[in-house]
Order: C-alpha cells, then sequence, then structure tokens
C-alpha cells in the first residue's frame, strides 16, 4: 500500500495518473486517426469503382463488379430487401447490419449511386466485411493497439515513478542532512551551492541555523559572564558588610563598597548589551566623539576629581561596530583606569586603525584593589569579540597599555 504522507508518494500517485490519462486519450485519439485513414481508403475505392462504372454508361443489362466486395444494382428492386431499408434510411452514405447467420461480427456497408443516361439511379454498394485485406487487418490492428497501449501505460507508470524518486530526491537529502545537523554541526546541507529553489531553501535553513546557533551562544556566553564577572563585585560587597555588621562602614570600607556597586552596575549594563539582538547591527562610525562622550562622563560624575586624560585620536579614525558597544568598550577601559588606577591619569591615543589607551602603574594616588587597566578584561575581550576587534592588554616599563584593532579580523 503507497504511503500518501510522503513526497515521493504524492509525486508517483500524481504523475501516474496525469500519464494514465494522458495515455488514454491518445489511445483513443489514435484509434479514431486509424479508423478515418481505412474510411479514407474505403471510399476511394468506392470513388474509382464509381469513376469507372461512368465511363461504361449506358448499362442495357445487370451489371457485375469484378471484385467480389463491391456490387451493383441498376434499380431498387434488385437489391436486397436488407441492404434497401438500410439505403432508403441512410443519408451518410453508411450503415451497418447487425449480426445474421451467425455471422462472425457486424457487417459494415458503404455505398453510392449515379444517374444512368435513362434517369433511373444506380447503386454502388461495398460491402467492407468481404474485403480479404480488412479481415486480416482487424485483428492486428486490435492486437497492436492493445498490446502498444499497455506498453505505453507501463513505460508511463515507470516514467512517473522515475521522476517521482528524481524530484523528490534534493528535498529528501536536504531533510536528511538538517535531521543530521546537531550530530554534525559543520557539515554543508544539500543543495546550498544550487541557483534553483532548493538552494535557495538550503540557503535560507542554513543562515536560519546558524542565527539560532549564534542565538544559543550568546544565550551560553551570557549565562557564562554573569557567572564570572558579577561574583567579584558582589563578593566584595558582601564582605564588607559582613566585617561591619553593626556599625557605619569606615572610609575604606565605603570606598570598596562604592567601586563594587559601580563595577556591578557597569558589568550588568556590558552584559545586557552583549545579550541583546539590536546590539549586533554594526555601522561605520567616527570614533572621537564616543572617546570624548566617554571621559567627560566620568567629569561629569566627578568633578572634583584629579584625574587628567590626554587624548591624541586622529579626528578621522573610523571603525565598523555598534555605537552602543563602542561606547561601553571605551567606558569601561576608561572606568578602569579611574577607579583602579592609582596614577592621575591616562592617555589616549590612535596609530593608524589602532586605538591605544595607556596608565601608569606607578603614582601617588592611591586606589585599593588596584590592577590597572587588566581589570575587567574579560568583558573588554568579549566585545571586542562581538566587534570582530582584536584586544592585546600588556604590562611593560610600569605601563599598562591597551591596544584595540578596530580593523575586522
Amino acid at each position: 500500500m503507497i504511503k500518501l504522507n510522503s513526497l515521493n508518494s504524492r509525486l508517483l500517485l500524481a504523475f501516474a495518473g496525469l500519464s494514465i490519462i494522458i495515455c488514454l486519450f491518445f489511445i483513443r485519439l489514435s484509434a479514431l486517426l486509424i479508423e478515418t485513414a481505412e474510411n479514407n481508403v474505403y471510399q476511394s475505392l468506392l470513388a474509382n469503382e464509381v469513376s469507372k462504372l461512368k465511363n461504361q454508361l449506358p448499362l442495357h443489362s445487370h451489371k457485375n463488379s469484378p471484385l467480389d466486395y463491391i456490387a451493383i444494382y441498376t434499380s431498387e428492386s434488385t437489391i436486397p430487401p436488407s441492404i434497401a431499408a438500410n439505403v432508403q434510411r441512410s443519408s451518410s452514405g453508411e450503415f451497418h447490419l447487425n449480426k445474421e447467420n451467425n455471422e462472425a461480427s457486424t457487417r459494415y456497408f458503404i455505398y453510392d449511386s449515379i444517374i444512368d443516361t435513362q434517369g433511373r439511379p444506380i447503386y454502388i454498394i461495398f460491402d467492407i466485411s468481404k474485403l480479404n485485406a480488412n479481415k486480416h487487418l482487424s485483428g492486428f490492428k486490435s492486437l497492436f493497439l492493445y498490446s502498444i497501449s499497455a506498453s505505453v501505460v507501463v513505460l508511463c507508470l515507470l516514467s512517473s515513478w522515475y521522476l517521482a524518486k528524481w524530484l523528490s530526491s534534493p528535498i529528501r537529502l536536504l531533510t536528511k542532512d538538517i535531521a543530521n545537523r546537531h550530530s554534525q554541526p559543520t557539515q554543508t546541507l544539500y543543495g546550498i551551492d544550487r541557483e534553483d529553489e532548493i538552494g535557495q531553501l538550503a540557503s535560507a535553513l542554513d543562515a536560519s541555523y546558524a542565527q539560532i546557533q549564534a542565538l544559543l551562544e550568546r544565550e551560553q556566553n551570557f549565562t557564562r559572564d554573569v557567572s564570572h564577572e558579577l561574583r567579584t563585585p558582589i563578593t566584595l560587597i558582601k564582605n564588607t558588610l559582613a566585617m561591619h555588621p553593626s556599625k557605619e562602614l569606615g572610609n575604606e570600607a565605603t570606598k570598596v563598597v562604592s567601586q563594587a556597586s559601580n563595577e556591578l552596575e557597569q558589568t550588568v549594563e556590558v552584559l545586557l548589551a552583549l545579550a541583546r539582538q539590536e546590539n549586533l547591527c554594526f555601522e561605520e562610525l567616527v570614533l572621537l566623539p564616543i572617546i570624548e562622550k566617554t571621559v567627560l562622563n566620568i567629569y561629569n560624575s566627578y568633578p572634583d576629581s584629579s584625574f587628567d586624560v590626554s587624548i591624541k585620536v586622529d579626528t578621522k579614525l573610523r571603525a565598523t561596530g555598534n555605537p552602543y558597544l563602542i561606547s561601553l568598550l571605551c567606558q569601561n577601559l576608561v572606568n578602569n583606569g579611574f577607579y583602579h588606577s592609582n596614577s592621575a591619569g591616562m592617555k589616549i591615543s590612535s596609530d593608524g586603525a589602532l586605538l591605544i589607551f595607556e596608565n601608569n602603574i606607578k603614582g601617588e594616588v592611591q586606589r585599593p584593589y588596584y590592577q590597572g587597566l587588566g581589570h575587567g578584561q574579560y568583558l573588554v575581550n568579549r566585545i571586542a569579540e562581538e566587534m570582530n576587534w582584536q584586544i592585546d592588554i600588556s604590562q611593560k616599563t610600569g605601563v599598562y597599555r591597551v591596544i584595540v584593532d578596530t580593523q575586522l579580523s
């Protein structure tokens, strides 16, 4: 039993049904063409006999045709009654006689008439059933037509099966690749290099799968980032509060809680930005205004602080990225230099497509838990990774240096 829940079976049923209908139509058309050709031959034989008879007029007595399948009657009274009745009723020049006297088949006649010189009608009647060639041809014609018809039907069914299998093969192979994608994620989907609808479908599925994988990876990164980055400031706050359970916090403890809170706020902002799809839309931007705005935010928040930032960035320096992510990247680096550096300033410069952040390790400003610009470098790397930038963090000759390569890697 054919299961119609598969594309192959449905295509086979559709092609087979259509093929059989077309075959039956052409079989019937072929039969009609054969019958028409036979009738034309019979009419040609009859017309030839009529032409000969006209050349022999006037006829003075009953005329017999040398052909046993043609009879000539010079008057209606000489025509056999069964034939005469049909001649009188028929106006098409042909008629059939039903089976009589155990005849093998129905007799088929065609006839014509002419008028002799005395105005009397002469009837020429063609008994096709007596034509020897027709006796052998009829049986052969039926056998030939039925054999060809059966062969064509079988051929159409086989062709339908092959076409159904061939046409459904791309879909079946693509479905198989999609089903195996979880175990072979790097395998290229079938048909992705085709230029037809199968190729478009494969490309769309591959793009959708890549998008889903990116969403899953971003979710995994978000979970890892939260676990990695939020625990440290939360632990600092909890430990500081645990050490001062019943009295007011001292100046140093207040600074620790304040810095941990700021770091926690900054970290949450970065993590949420990395988790949002809209922040992954990139465009070409000028970097200097974003850097200046980040530094001004520090001064607006701490107007009395002694923190000098030297900005020597090319005004024409442009990079492809998301403005919000670039702002968070610069904010993270500048804030780290402000909150965690024991120096009173930092330097931001550019060299071609490179953006360089520097601050001194040694200085007169004492800040607890100093780590220089290396603090929070995991978040910096995550932001750069999302924009296909490269980060190089180094410590040389008393200077922490972060080099950001803004060219797409």
